[in-house]
């Protein structure tokens, strides 16, 4: 099957399998998948409930597994993954591979259904789980200031809600409709199977999956051909939410223009020197300097040429915070970057990308990425750290004036602390 992928690493002993189905999506799918991927992991019709398979995984020497969602831009992700130890490393060579490839098989492909739809009890129990989730962003003030910028930096496009959701479409959803949005994840999907991990002794690997999943796995959508950045146009504007809280929380919403293949590298050091690290200008001038934060960072996003600078300060100190966060942004166009900065994020960054190598779910994350961001299925991580260490503070310089503050949000707190 062409799309099985191996990262093979023997520093390792155990070995992580990770099935994705990747998906392009309306904002409206996002409740349906959330919720169908809540469904999924807590129960099969072999095994009925979430205890029937922690039991089943303790008795494969503590097997891990669960499923997670994410977002590539606009493209919705649902990742069954699963984690299991090298026989090798097992009594007797004792060899749990193929019960974890059907235990992953029976999770997918053979969910907990009656008569072809899921049962509204579950569908309740998982509801509830999901909206505790949704909740949880509106509780934490600088989560949704994050939240509430990625929102209205991306309008209109799938990547403005929530990866579970809207509540009020997932309370919207019946045991008919999700059922209807389980067929079609088989037949809407880019399927990719990652296994990573040390895989000695497992050189027939993909004949087993191939045995085992036979042709389900076959993908009915080539990466190459997804869209993961729709890049709507958005008017520049400041958005001011008051909230009964002592917490206030300013972010600003930066565009990036005309994006060249292999700008994420210049722009990855950028961020870091931005605010991205604790040598960064924002962490020194905003925070150390000005005392303006309890915390201020910014988040590059890949998939979106946006970055977010968020930061959690008092109220009273809102024009004064943009004038300082305007400095730096201006200051790193101006070429006002000193070698020191420049030195210090670029290592940090290389820093971060080598601890990828201790991390089989890390090496799994970033083996997709790269695939679904350069439609390069053959870039490794030392390519990675090689294209890093050849930007240049100039490339830094040159590229910063392709980046302009598009959105500010502030949340201001109106209770005095």
């Amino acid at each position: 099957m062409s799309n099985i992928y191996k990262i093979n690493n023997k520093k390792f002993k155990s070995i992580y399998f990770s099935i994705n189905f990747t998906i392009p999506v309306n904002v409206n799918e996002i409740s349906q998948y959330s919720l169908l991927s809540a469904v999924l992991s807590k129960s099969c019709k072999r095994y009925k409930t979430q205890k029937d398979i922690q039991k089943y995984l303790y008795s494969l020497y503590g097997a891990n597994f669960d499923v997670n969602i994410e977002k590539f831009g606009d493209l919705y992700n649902i990742e069954f993954r699963c984690e299991c130890i090298n026989k090798q490393f097992l009594p007797d060579n004792e060899d749990v591979v193929n019960d974890i490839l059907h235990f992953l098989y029976d999770i997918i492909f053979n969910p907990n259904m009656s008569n072809g739809v899921f049962d509204l009890d579950i569908i309740q129990r998982e509801k509830e789980f999901v909206i505790n989730k949704i909740r949880e962003v509106k509780d934490d003030k600088l989560r949704y200031g994050i939240r509430k910028s990625e929102e209205i930096m991306c309008q209109g496009e799938p990547f403005s809600t929530y990866v579970y959701g809207n509540e009020e479409d997932i309370k919207s959803i019946d045991n008919v409709k999700l059922s209807e949005k389980y067929k079609e994840l088989f037949t809407n999907s880019c399927i990719t199977f990652i296994i990573s991990g040390n895989l000695s002794g497992y050189e027939d690997i993909e004949d087993r999956v191939n045995k085992i999943f036979s042709d389900k796995l076959d993908s009915k959508l080539d990466y190459k051909d997804l869209i993961y950045n729709k890049k709507l146009e958005h008017d520049n504007d400041e958005i001011i939410e008051s909230q009964k809280t002592t917490q206030s929380v300013l972010t600003y919403g930066l565009r990036i223009k005309n994006v060249k293949d292999d700008d994420f590298y210049k722009l990855s050091i950028y961020n870091a020197i931005l605010g991205g690290t604790p040598s960064s200008k924002l962490f020194q001038n905003f925070r150390e300097k000005e005392s303006l934060a309890y915390t201020v960072r910014s988040r590059y996003y890949r998939f979106k040429d946006i970055i977010i600078i968020y930061s959690g300060i008092q109220k009273e100190n809102y024009e004064k915070a943009k004038t300082v966060i305007e400095e730096q942004i201006n200051l790193i166009k101006e070429g006002k970057v000193t070698d020191e900065e420049f030195n210090a994020s670029k290592e940090s960054i290389i820093s971060d990308l080598k601890e990828w190598n201790d991390s089989k779910i890390a090496l799994s994350k970033m083996f997709i990425s790269n695939m679904f961001a350069t439609k390069n299925e053959n870039l490794s991580l030392d390519d990675m750290i090689e294209k890093m260490k050849n930007v240049t503070k100039q490339d830094v310089i040159d590229i910063a004036k392709n980046i302009s503050i598009e959105k500010i949000f502030f949340l201001r707190g109106d209770i005095n602390a």
